[in-house]
């Protein structure tokens, strides 16, 4: 019973900790709320269940994204999305007190959107990772089984695609 009573806040804990994060991975990639929802509630189902297996010396996050990222591949491929397909988010605005703000910020949020959409998914997959879901560059390698020094390559040229882009159009 007391070790039950430990896996349930540890996964409290691990859950509090990660849902966000993990949420906006998933939905970044897929571009649909409600898949992204499945998805991530279905990897800490899976984290549950798994809790008392999975390596002390593995980290949990590693475990959540590689979990998460296996999902969003697994999905793709079941539904056969091609990126055209895909549904484009919403974005919302703040109330009508900085209607101008909004709509600048709205539009440099679908500038980016539209720049990371174009991006090989090598550079989306590293840049959604670091910049939506806040995970090191550490993490990053672990979960993508690649060198830290080429994820912080592809970042650069993911920030570096970005500014060119919005750059031009800025002018």
């Amino acid at each position: 019973m007391a070790n039950r009573v430990t896996n349930i806040i540890d996964f409290t804990l691990v859950y509090n900790q990660y849902k966000n994060q993990l949420y906006n991975y998933v939905c970044k990639m897929l571009y649909e709320k409600h898949i992204a929802e499945d998805i991530t509630q279905n990897v800490f189902l899976r984290l549950y269940e798994n809790l008392g297996n999975i390596r002390k010396s593995q980290s949990i996050a590693s475990w959540l994204f590689t979990t998460a990222r296996n999902e969003v591949f697994g999905h793709l491929r079941r539904k056969q999305i091609k990126k055209e397909d895909f549904m484009k988010e919403e974005f919302e605005y703040r109330s009508n007190e900085d209607i101008a703000g909004s709509f600048e910020e709205a539009e440099l949020k679908e500038l980016v959107q539209n720049g990371v959409d174009k991006m090989n998914d090598e550079l989306k997959e590293v840049f959604i990772l670091r910049e939506y879901s806040e995970l090191s560059y550490k993490e990053i390698a672990n979960i993508l089984c690649i060198e830290e020094s080429l994820v912080k390559g592809r970042l650069f040229r993911a920030r570096q695609i970005l500014v060119d882009k919005i750059s031009k159009l800025v002018r």
